[in-house]
């Protein structure tokens, strides 16, 4: 397990000795420039053809520094000397997976579509809302990121938008007039903010008069999203337009350790070298909802 951080994520190894891994070797405060070394020593360690003796977890919090350590390691391996990768920083490509196949799963069995040419508003800019943003578009949405803050990194949005060659726009919703602006023809709306924080209350939700899901990443209180819990899955919420269906942290939560868990086995028993970015986080999703 490697990361840019000073410590492995213990949500990260407790997950990985449930799915059966029997030594987990922490690399911590790794730069990009180190992951070659690293998986070179550990291929050239053992016979051709054991990709399944050895994994890369990459974790940290930045997306876009997991997105050039998995793409030097896929790199750096010498066929036949090969080993599986799993990059999920911070949890997001699990957890962003888990929240847009939820969704769209949801949307199908409510009227027979998806999330295809629906208005989908995220709120929040950091690693879950990004690969949010990322998937929904993938799927056909009109997408739109909601800035929260007035310093929010427009650098980092773009640059991991184009590894999936999205361009997708942006809006700001510093104050609460443009927060009710941002959401007033949202057919889903997605809180990925900073945990305690209530980004849109009762009355702006009254104010989306397409609105037909609400999902809200956040477990801390307050909700995100004024009337959201934590263990809603599908709930119907009423407001004076009409209601829509509110889905939560652990609702969300479920499907992503189940996403994780799933993802972190097949790397343990592939015979061959697997490499698990976004879109596999996604559509091992897809297989847990419904």
């Amino acid at each position: 397990m490697i990361t840019p951080a000073r410590n492995v994520s213990a949500f990260d190894a407790n997950m990985a000795i449930d799915a059966g891994y029997e030594i987990i070797i922490p690399h911590t405060e790794v730069t990009v420039d180190d992951v070659s070394d690293l998986v070179q020593d550990a291929i050239f360690s053992r016979p051709p053809k054991h990709a399944a003796a050895t994994g890369l977890f990459i974790g940290g919090y930045d997306v876009n520094v997991a997105a050039d350590m998995l793409k030097i390691a896929k790199n750096s391996t010498v066929p036949p000397f090969e080993l599986s990768v799993f990059s999920d920083p911070n949890g997001a490509f699990t957890t962003s997976g888990a929240l847009i196949a939820i969704i769209e799963n949801y949307l199908r069995e409510a009227d027979g579509k998806g999330l295809e040419n629906r208005m989908v508003k995220i709120l929040g800019g950091g690693p879950v809302g990004l690969c949010a943003a990322i998937l929904a578009s993938d799927r056909g949405a009109i997408t739109s990121l909601v800035r929260l803050t007035p310093n929010a990194r427009s650098d980092t949005v773009s640059t991991f938008t184009a590894r999936y060659d999205k361009d997708i726009p942006s809006e700001s919703a510093i104050d609460d007039n443009e927060r009710q602006a941002a959401v007033s023809d949202a057919e889903v709306i997605i809180c990925t903010a900073k945990a305690g924080i209530q980004v849109l209350d009762k009355s702006m939700l009254d104010q989306a008069k397409n609105l037909l899901v609400a999902a809200d990443v956040n477990a801390v209180p307050p909700a995100g999203i004024e009337g959201v819990g934590v263990t809603d899955n599908g709930t119907q919420i009423e407001t004076t337009r009409g209601a829509f269906a509110a889905i939560g942290a652990l609702g969300i939560g479920g499907v992503k350790y189940k996403v994780q868990s799933q993802l972190l086995k097949r790397m343990l028993t592939s015979e061959d070298a697997v490499a698990i970015d976004l879109p596999e986080a996604f559509d091992e999703a897809m297989k847990h909802v419904g």
